[in-house]
């Protein structure tokens, strides 16, 4: 059964106890929506989370735009795919599309993943019948949501879950729902995946011609500058240049409607006076190899609503620095399992990487604490069993 509670910061979580499910309804039948075109946690999400609940008997469907990268990774991983193509606020045909495949496939729960598309959900869902509808807000929005159109949207909206504490407040400050209708499920990562390993370490280290001597400090993500790729890239010409043994890995690619700002982070390692220590490897789809190739990790994003490459690096063991921006707070306690330093700020920055480059004990704590602290945290399954009691909850009040 799912609980909704408020603490004693007036947030509200998502309490999941043991319940007693209907004989009626043993697998739920889902719709998973996205029709995102980019590639960042929000986006990884949709495919990792259908392929759990399909493991676990459910029947997954994932709508996604033709040919996106959530597209190709639901065909990865053995997800049913059906074409979503919104590309503005108003598209009847993919409201009629939707309607109809609604009316062929009943499902019991739909799950929106993009805000965005609830203008072409709500109407079709209006068109096909009532069906349980949940939307997963990764990101806050900061112009207030009330006028006449929006009240009607989530008037359709029978849950919104929210990936922190700073999004869930945000929800309930901009958006036209009662704290009934919010609560908070924080993502989660597989533990098995992201997990220390010597022989991956070895490995790639040896691709990368990294010696025993080499301490490499590596970012994840897509290159955008508010990923903090420049204070990162000014933060290592100055420890670089202190600190001949030090290697920068900056892992990851441009996405869609993002080239231009790649572009300008690649002209910037290009034109950096030390490009023999700093390496682009462009999109990658190991994170879990590379991260074991990693001595520290920073994030140093100017905003975030969560962080699950952050989840990734703790997970693999990693002392980590990040930016204290918005839901980083939920998942690290500046000097307990890493160190956090202001968003934008390159002299803090530096002088938080510089002091674990100088202390290996210091490496050596925060990456144990990490990892303990996303086991208990932040392990996928958990994640995946609160959404699933969700699932439940909400399918079986459809049913009464």
């Amino acid at each position: 059964m799912v609980f909704i509670e408020e603490n004693s910061c007036g947030f509200f979580r998502v309490r999941c106890e043991p319940m007693n499910r209907s004989p009626r309804i043993k697998h739920l039948k889902i719709l998973q929506v996205c029709s995102s075109r980019s590639w960042g946690g929000m986006e990884m999400h949709v495919p990792i989370l259908a392929s759990k609940l399909q493991q676990r008997g459910h029947d997954v469907v994932v709508a996604a735009f033709p040919k996106s990268r959530i597209h190709r990774a639901s065909v990865s991983y053995g997800v049913p795919y059906i074409p979503l193509k919104v590309t503005s606020y108003c598209h009847p045909v993919q409201i009629k599309k939707i309607a109809e495949w609604l009316r062929f496939h009943p499902v019991n729960v739909v799950h929106c993943h993009y805000s965005k598309d609830l203008w072409a959900v709500v109407p079709a869902l209006k068109m096909a019948g009532k069906v349980p509808l949940i939307l997963v807000k990764h990101i806050g929005t900061q112009k207030p949501k009330r006028d006449i159109l929006h009240r009607f949207l989530y008037k359709n909206v029978d849950f919104i879950i929210a990936n922190s504490n700073i999004i869930c407040q945000n929800i309930l400050n901009t958006h036209p729902v009662t704290p009934k209708q919010v609560g908070m499920i924080h993502l989660g990562i597989d533990m098995q995946r992201f997990s220390p390993n010597s022989a991956l370490r070895r490995e790639v280290r040896r691709e990368f011609g990294y010696t025993a001597e080499n301490l490499v400090i590596g970012i994840v993500g897509r290159l955008q500058v508010g990923k903090g790729h420049l204070e990162f890239l000014k933060m290592a010409e100055y420890l670089g240049e202190r600190y001949s043994h030090l290697r920068f890995l900056i892992i990851g690619g441009a996405t869609y409607g993002e080239e231009a700002e790649a572009a300008q982070i690649r002209m910037k390692v290009q034109n950096s006076p030390l490009q023999n220590q700093i390496r682009l490897t462009g999109f990658r789809n190991d994170i879990h190899r590379l991260l074991n190739a990693l001595d520290i990790f920073v994030f140093p994003s100017h905003a975030e609503a969560f962080g699950l490459v952050l989840l990734e690096a703790m997970a693999t063991g990693l002392p980590v620095v990040s930016s204290n921006c918005d839901g980083v707070v939920d998942i690290v306690t500046n000097r307990v399992e890493g160190l956090l330093v202001p968003p934008k700020e390159v002299a803090q920055l530096t002088a938080a990487v510089e002091e674990l480059v100088q202390s290996p004990e210091l490496r050596h704590r925060l990456g144990q604490k990490g990892r303990q602290k996303v086991k208990a945290q932040f392990d996928l399954e958990q994640m995946v069993d609160k959404i699933e009691d969700l699932y439940f909850t909400l399918a079986l009040s459809n049913n009464r």
